[in-house]
């Protein structure tokens, strides 16, 4: 066993095999039989530090499977003042870290080679629900945060798609969905965070409190700080959920029946979907509204729409049914054993004046064969006046598209994929598109700073003032 646990050292149990301190010579953990001379004492933890083997493999890999990178550690704290402490040992002792939730990202972003990484699914207490906020740990899952606010008629006013994910975990990337083009995205329905700085200071931030760190800190990356709580807004939840489908023949006219969905807001929750089939990919609209009383649903929902005559479907679910079925739609994945094949996700944010023909030409060059069952392509509209925080990087155009190849491949298939992933990045940027930070494309530091601008500056000043030692966020490598 090589858990480190202040309650078993103290009472002697395990004595020889516990960690005690970090050889720096070594560049090494200690333990009580393997002590050197002269060592860094690890202070006492309400959780644990391990650095079981098993435990290690777990963090070296994510939802991708791409890119493995083994640390030296995992901290599994069991208190905020846990990580405050690893954090200022680590900075001490030249060892990077990284939080992480639940993995679900596409190319190493939560991984830090021979560092420490945060398993923050350890501090998941809901703290408070009131009726227009709750206050939570950053490894609550919003799924599970759901479960506790739902019954009192309550949600957070944006939530991904799958929400078996943490709440920092989200929230240090942005949080989008179908229904950011009217609420924003997650970052933006954040009011305050507690976060731990590289300097391993506890910092409470807002909009109106260090102003600065709240917003590096939200989509961020864990670049400056590692968020350990959150207090989001919540608004009323209704009792069920209504979709309808609408489906296309090709990416243009669905794309035209969104722009107008965004100016109407007829729907709570809008997306494009494109799916590949024998004869090629076919193209869909969902529009879902959230109501109690039938009366709250639109009285002329097609109003406008130019889908394929009789192509119209409904599906009709509780509001928890339907935050819950990309979670069962994973679940059943896994069971059919695809969830251990890569996952070389590609998300785009892309200006709504080239998004016809880059995706347009971007589906029709796309290989059917490099997808696996369960891979998709989404279009999530946007409003860039919804948006407030300079962290998520998006067009400078009022609206704009998060256009999602969301590919399961076979193993042979990586390198080649990276490659395209590669050049339809490189495209998108030179049309003044960003990415989405969850992504599977190869970047360097020059490819980050023209992606952070103009923004980079504060970010450089911020990562100098909070993490001047550069212990945080090495997985994507920003500041490599």
């Amino acid at each position: 066993m090589k858990d480190i646990s202040r309650r078993a050292l103290l009472k002697g149990i395990f004595a020889t095999s516990v960690v005690v301190g970090f050889d720096m010579a070594g560049r090494s953990w200690v333990t009580k039989a393997s002590a050197a001379e002269t060592f860094a004492e690890l202070p006492p933890l309400d959780g644990t530090l391990t650095t079981d083997p098993a435990a290690l493999a777990a963090v070296a890999d994510d939802f991708g499977h791409i890119i493995h990178r083994t640390p030296v550690a995992v901290l599994r704290p069991g208190s905020v003042e846990d990580v405050v402490k690893v954090v200022r040992f680590a900075r001490a002792n030249n060892i990077r870290v990284a939080g992480r939730g639940k993995g679900h990202t596409a190319f190493g972003q939560s991984q830090a080679q021979a560092g420490v990484v945060i398993d923050m699914t350890a501090l998941n207490q809901i703290r408070s629900v009131g009726p227009d906020r709750a206050v939570v740990d950053a490894g609550v899952v919003w799924r599970d945060l759901l479960l506790t606010t739902v019954p009192l008629g309550l949600t957070p006013p944006v939530l991904t798609d799958y929400t078996r994910l943490t709440v920092a975990g989200t929230l240090s990337v942005g949080g989008v969905s179908g229904r950011s083009y009217v609420h924003g995205a997650q970052v933006d329905n954040v009011l305050e965070l507690q976060v731990v700085t590289g300097e391993g200071e506890l910092v409470t931030c807002s909009e109106a409190e260090n102003r600065s760190l709240f917003e590096a800190a939200l989509a961020g990356l864990g670049l400056c700080a590692v968020i350990v709580r959150a207090t989001i807004r919540l608004i009323p939840a209704r009792e069920r959920a209504q979709t309808q489908r609408f489906f296309y023949p090709d990416a243009p006219s669905m794309l035209a029946d969104l722009r107008l969905l965004i100016g109407a807001e007829r729907f709570d929750h809008i997306r494009g979907m494109s799916v590949p089939t024998p004869a090629g990919f076919a193209f869909f609209l969902e529009g879902t509204s959230f109501y109690t009383s039938p009366a709250e649903l639109p009285s002329n929902p097609t109003a406008g729409l130019h889908f394929i005559p009789g192509s119209q479907q409904t599906e009709e679910m509780t509001y928890f049914e339907y935050t819950d079925l990309v979670v069962k739609l994973i679940d059943s994945l896994n069971e059919a054993g695809l969830g251990g094949f890569p996952h070389p996700w590609l998300d785009l944010f892309v200006p709504g004046s080239k998004i016809d023909d880059f995706a347009s030409r971007t589906v029709a060059a796309l290989d059917p064969a490099t997808f696996l069952p369960g891979s998709l392509i989404l279009f999530y509209p946007f409003r860039k006046s919804r948006l407030t925080r300079p962290m998520l990087r998006t067009p400078d155009e009022e609206v704009f598209f998060l256009f999602d190849i969301l590919r399961t491949v076979p193993h042979e298939a990586v390198d080649s994929v990276l490659a395209e992933n590669r050049r339809l990045y490189e495209e998108n940027r030179d049309l003044g598109g960003r990415f989405y930070t969850i992504s599977a494309v190869p970047l360097g530091t020059h490819d980050w700073q023209k992606h952070f601008q103009p923004f980079w500056g504060k970010l450089v000043s911020e990562k100098r003032r909070r993490d001047p030692d550069n212990v945080l966020g090495p997985g994507p490598g920003v500041f490599a």
